[in-house]
């Protein structure tokens, strides 16, 4: 039997990937933009950048769920089925 880590799943390490991808090289990007001086904000922390890429992750998510339904019946179940899984509406 082979002893396995965390790390050697695919998941975790694309996971990774995207974090990092997301949180650092994305930031570089933005930064080689040319910046009106005049719409100076500072630049969003750490954590409230990774809640914003989770949000997105989330948003798809639910998108590509939607997505997949075959007819009109099919799509108003799975938005009332988001909705009560999610109480009183979407986050």
């Amino acid at each position: 039997m082979k002893a396995t880590g965390f790390l050697d799943d695919p998941g975790i390490t694309s996971a990774w990937a995207r974090v990092t991808q997301v949180l650092l090289f994305d930031r570089l990007r933005r930064d080689t933009v040319p910046r009106d001086p005049a719409r100076q904000t500072p630049a969003a922390g750490f954590f409230t950048r990774l809640d914003a890429w989770f949000s997105r992750q989330a948003q798809r998510e639910r998108e590509a769920y939607l997505a997949g339904a075959r007819d009109i019946y099919e799509l108003e179940e799975r938005i009332r089925r988001l909705e009560r899984s999610r109480g009183s509406g979407f986050n």
